[in-house]
Protein backbone atom coordinates (compact mmCIF):
# COMPACT_ATOMS: atom_id res chain seq x y z
CA UNK A 1 0.00 0.00 0.00
CA UNK A 2 2.64 2.61 0.88
CA UNK A 3 4.85 1.98 -2.43
CA UNK A 4 1.74 2.40 -4.68
CA UNK A 5 0.57 5.56 -2.70
CA UNK A 6 4.64 6.75 -3.44
CA UNK A 7 4.26 5.67 -7.30
CA UNK A 8 1.13 8.02 -7.37
CA UNK A 9 3.31 10.47 -5.76
CA UNK A 10 5.56 10.50 -8.44
CA UNK A 11 3.36 9.92 -11.56
CA UNK A 12 1.49 12.95 -10.15
CA UNK A 13 4.71 15.11 -9.74
CA UNK A 14 5.92 13.95 -13.22
CA UNK A 15 2.60 15.06 -14.75
CA UNK A 16 2.68 18.43 -13.12
CA UNK A 17 6.60 18.87 -14.32
CA UNK A 18 5.73 17.91 -18.13
CA UNK A 19 3.08 20.88 -18.12
CA UNK A 20 4.82 23.63 -17.14
CA UNK A 21 7.46 22.71 -19.54
CA UNK A 22 4.40 22.62 -21.96
CA UNK A 23 3.67 26.22 -21.16
CA UNK A 24 5.70 28.80 -22.62
CA UNK A 25 4.97 32.64 -23.03
CA UNK A 26 7.23 32.55 -26.31
CA UNK A 27 5.39 30.52 -28.84
CA UNK A 28 3.35 27.54 -27.66
CA UNK A 29 0.27 25.75 -28.36
CA UNK A 30 1.11 24.94 -32.10
CA UNK A 31 2.26 22.02 -33.93
CA UNK A 32 3.89 22.04 -37.18
CA UNK A 33 6.30 19.96 -39.07
CA UNK A 34 9.74 20.57 -38.57
CA UNK A 35 12.04 21.70 -41.85
CA UNK A 36 15.13 19.30 -42.61
CA UNK A 37 17.62 21.36 -43.52
CA UNK A 38 20.60 21.84 -41.36
CA UNK A 39 23.61 24.72 -40.87
CA UNK A 40 27.03 24.46 -42.36
CA UNK A 41 29.39 23.80 -39.84
CA UNK A 42 31.38 26.43 -41.03
CA UNK A 43 28.66 28.99 -40.10
CA UNK A 44 28.17 30.63 -36.56
CA UNK A 45 31.26 33.06 -36.01
CA UNK A 46 30.60 36.47 -35.69
CA UNK A 47 33.03 39.45 -34.46
CA UNK A 48 31.23 40.89 -31.66
CA UNK A 49 33.23 44.11 -31.59
CA UNK A 50 32.22 44.77 -35.73
CA UNK A 51 28.68 44.26 -34.62
CA UNK A 52 28.57 46.61 -31.99
CA UNK A 53 30.61 48.94 -34.20
CA UNK A 54 27.62 48.59 -36.71
CA UNK A 55 24.50 48.72 -35.07
CA UNK A 56 22.65 52.10 -35.52
CA UNK A 57 25.19 53.49 -37.76
CA UNK A 58 23.28 53.99 -40.51
CA UNK A 59 20.62 56.22 -41.73
CA UNK A 60 17.02 54.73 -42.83
CA UNK A 61 17.21 57.22 -45.82
CA UNK A 62 20.45 55.87 -47.17
CA UNK A 63 18.68 52.77 -48.37
CA UNK A 64 15.70 52.00 -50.63
CA UNK A 65 13.30 49.19 -51.42
CA UNK A 66 13.55 46.66 -53.86
CA UNK A 67 11.61 43.71 -54.88
CA UNK A 68 14.68 41.82 -54.67
CA UNK A 69 15.44 39.29 -51.73
CA UNK A 70 18.58 41.32 -49.87
CA UNK A 71 20.78 41.09 -46.57
CA UNK A 72 18.76 44.16 -45.12
CA UNK A 73 14.79 44.67 -44.19
CA UNK A 74 13.28 47.61 -43.59
CA UNK A 75 10.09 47.62 -41.07
CA UNK A 76 7.35 50.65 -40.94
CA UNK A 77 5.91 51.00 -37.55
CA UNK A 78 2.80 52.22 -37.27
CA UNK A 79 2.95 55.55 -35.86
CA UNK A 80 6.42 55.30 -34.98
CA UNK A 81 8.66 55.14 -37.86
CA UNK A 82 11.18 53.07 -39.83
CA UNK A 83 14.18 50.66 -38.66
CA UNK A 84 16.10 48.79 -41.41
CA UNK A 85 17.43 45.64 -39.89
CA UNK A 86 20.79 43.37 -41.67
CA UNK A 87 20.47 39.71 -41.62
CA UNK A 88 23.32 37.69 -40.88
CA UNK A 89 22.76 34.54 -43.07
CA UNK A 90 26.79 33.41 -42.11
CA UNK A 91 26.05 33.52 -38.29
CA UNK A 92 22.06 31.53 -39.04
CA UNK A 93 21.70 30.50 -42.33
CA UNK A 94 18.44 28.39 -41.52
CA UNK A 95 17.30 31.26 -39.33
CA UNK A 96 17.67 33.75 -42.06
CA UNK A 97 16.44 31.56 -45.20
CA UNK A 98 12.75 31.18 -42.47
CA UNK A 99 12.72 35.18 -42.14
CA UNK A 100 13.23 36.37 -46.14
CA UNK A 101 10.70 33.79 -46.81
CA UNK A 102 8.19 35.33 -44.78
CA UNK A 103 9.11 38.56 -45.89
CA UNK A 104 8.69 37.87 -49.08
CA UNK A 105 5.33 36.28 -48.52
CA UNK A 106 4.40 39.51 -46.62
CA UNK A 107 3.48 37.22 -44.14
CA UNK A 108 4.97 39.99 -41.48
CA UNK A 109 2.27 42.71 -42.88
CA UNK A 110 -0.44 44.19 -40.52
CA UNK A 111 1.13 41.85 -37.80
CA UNK A 112 1.60 43.54 -34.08
CA UNK A 113 4.52 43.66 -32.06
CA UNK A 114 2.48 42.02 -28.71
CA UNK A 115 4.66 41.33 -25.87
CA UNK A 116 6.64 44.52 -25.09
CA UNK A 117 9.15 44.38 -22.00
CA UNK A 118 11.15 47.70 -21.44
CA UNK A 119 14.73 46.94 -20.35
CA UNK A 120 14.78 43.47 -22.52
CA UNK A 121 13.13 43.36 -26.02
CA UNK A 122 10.02 43.53 -27.84
CA UNK A 123 8.78 40.71 -29.63
CA UNK A 124 6.62 40.29 -32.97
CA UNK A 125 5.43 37.99 -35.96
CA UNK A 126 2.47 36.18 -34.34
CA UNK A 127 -0.95 36.15 -36.67
CA UNK A 128 -3.04 35.44 -33.50
CA UNK A 129 -1.19 38.43 -31.47
CA UNK A 130 -1.03 36.88 -28.56
CA UNK A 131 1.91 34.78 -28.07
CA UNK A 132 0.31 31.20 -29.47
CA UNK A 133 0.57 31.37 -33.32
CA UNK A 134 3.22 31.22 -36.07
CA UNK A 135 3.55 30.62 -39.37
CA UNK A 136 3.28 26.76 -41.01
CA UNK A 137 6.52 25.20 -40.29
CA UNK A 138 8.94 25.03 -37.37
CA UNK A 139 13.10 25.84 -38.04
CA UNK A 140 16.14 24.20 -36.48
CA UNK A 141 17.69 26.12 -33.21
CA UNK A 142 20.57 27.86 -34.48
CA UNK A 143 22.20 28.54 -30.84
CA UNK A 144 24.43 26.38 -28.75
CA UNK A 145 22.93 24.41 -26.52
CA UNK A 146 21.00 22.67 -29.74
CA UNK A 147 24.50 21.76 -30.68
CA UNK A 148 24.94 24.79 -32.81
CA UNK A 149 27.62 27.70 -32.95
CA UNK A 150 26.08 31.10 -33.17
CA UNK A 151 28.59 33.67 -31.85
CA UNK A 152 26.08 36.60 -32.18
CA UNK A 153 25.31 38.15 -28.41
CA UNK A 154 22.14 39.41 -27.04
CA UNK A 155 23.19 43.13 -26.82
CA UNK A 156 20.36 45.39 -27.98
CA UNK A 157 19.91 46.10 -31.06
CA UNK A 158 19.99 42.64 -32.05
CA UNK A 159 16.73 40.08 -33.95
CA UNK A 160 16.32 36.76 -32.32
CA UNK A 161 13.98 33.69 -32.80
CA UNK A 162 11.18 33.64 -30.22
CA UNK A 163 10.53 29.51 -29.31
CA UNK A 164 8.99 27.26 -26.89
CA UNK A 165 10.82 26.02 -24.26
CA UNK A 166 11.14 22.47 -25.62
CA UNK A 167 11.86 21.62 -28.09
CA UNK A 168 14.29 23.31 -28.95
CA UNK A 169 13.63 23.34 -32.92
CA UNK A 170 10.22 24.92 -32.41
CA UNK A 171 10.42 28.50 -33.53
CA UNK A 172 8.67 29.38 -36.62
CA UNK A 173 8.13 32.94 -37.28
CA UNK A 174 8.30 34.93 -34.07
CA UNK A 175 11.42 36.97 -33.42
CA UNK A 176 12.26 39.81 -31.07
CA UNK A 177 14.30 42.81 -30.75
CA UNK A 178 16.60 43.13 -27.95
CA UNK A 179 15.95 46.57 -26.77
CA UNK A 180 19.01 46.13 -23.91
CA UNK A 181 21.67 43.94 -23.08
CA UNK A 182 20.25 40.65 -22.52
CA UNK A 183 23.21 38.48 -23.58
CA UNK A 184 23.34 37.01 -19.87
CA UNK A 185 20.27 35.46 -20.11
CA UNK A 186 19.66 34.54 -23.65
CA UNK A 187 23.39 34.11 -25.23
CA UNK A 188 23.42 30.05 -26.44
CA UNK A 189 19.72 29.75 -26.11
CA UNK A 190 18.04 31.75 -29.07
CA UNK A 191 19.13 31.99 -32.45
CA UNK A 192 19.74 35.13 -33.24
CA UNK A 193 20.50 35.99 -36.59
CA UNK A 194 21.15 39.71 -37.41
CA UNK A 195 20.76 43.59 -35.96
CA UNK A 196 19.49 46.89 -36.36
CA UNK A 197 21.63 49.15 -38.85
CA UNK A 198 19.81 51.85 -38.98
CA UNK A 199 16.89 53.64 -36.91
CA UNK A 200 17.57 51.71 -33.23
CA UNK A 201 15.64 55.21 -31.18
CA UNK A 202 12.24 53.75 -33.26
CA UNK A 203 12.74 50.50 -31.47
CA UNK A 204 13.68 52.00 -28.12
CA UNK A 205 10.66 54.65 -28.64
CA UNK A 206 8.45 51.11 -29.51
CA UNK A 207 9.41 49.95 -25.82
CA UNK A 208 8.37 52.78 -24.07
CA UNK A 209 4.48 52.30 -24.81
CA UNK A 210 2.18 51.68 -22.31
CA UNK A 211 1.45 47.81 -21.55
CA UNK A 212 -0.88 45.86 -19.17
CA UNK A 213 -0.42 42.69 -17.64
CA UNK A 214 -1.11 39.83 -19.61
CA UNK A 215 -3.12 36.77 -18.36
CA UNK A 216 -0.33 34.80 -17.02
CA UNK A 217 0.37 38.18 -15.30
CA UNK A 218 3.43 39.66 -17.20
CA UNK A 219 3.31 43.18 -17.43
CA UNK A 220 3.83 43.06 -21.41
CA UNK A 221 0.61 43.60 -23.14
CA UNK A 222 0.52 46.99 -25.38
CA UNK A 223 -2.54 48.89 -24.14
CA UNK A 224 -2.80 50.42 -28.11
CA UNK A 225 -1.88 47.99 -30.66
CA UNK A 226 1.68 48.56 -32.47
CA UNK A 227 1.14 47.36 -35.74
CA UNK A 228 3.83 46.67 -38.33
CA UNK A 229 2.61 47.94 -41.24
CA UNK A 230 5.16 46.25 -43.13
CA UNK A 231 8.71 44.56 -43.63
CA UNK A 232 9.67 44.69 -47.19
CA UNK A 233 13.48 44.13 -48.40
CA UNK A 234 15.83 47.17 -49.30
CA UNK A 235 19.32 47.61 -50.41
CA UNK A 236 21.83 50.62 -49.78
CA UNK A 237 22.17 53.49 -51.96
Amino acid sequence: MKITKIVLVLLTLSLLFTGMVACDSTEGGQEAPETTATPDSNTGYCDMNAVINEIDSMSVSSFTETTEKTEFVKFTVKGHGEFVVRLRADIAPITVENFQKLVSEKFYDNLTFHRIMKGFMIQGGDPKGDGTGGSDSTIKGEFKINGIQNDLSHVAGVISMARKSMPYDSATSQFFICNADASASLDGKYAGFGYVVAGLDVVLTVSEVEVKASASGENSVPVEPVVIEKICFVTPN
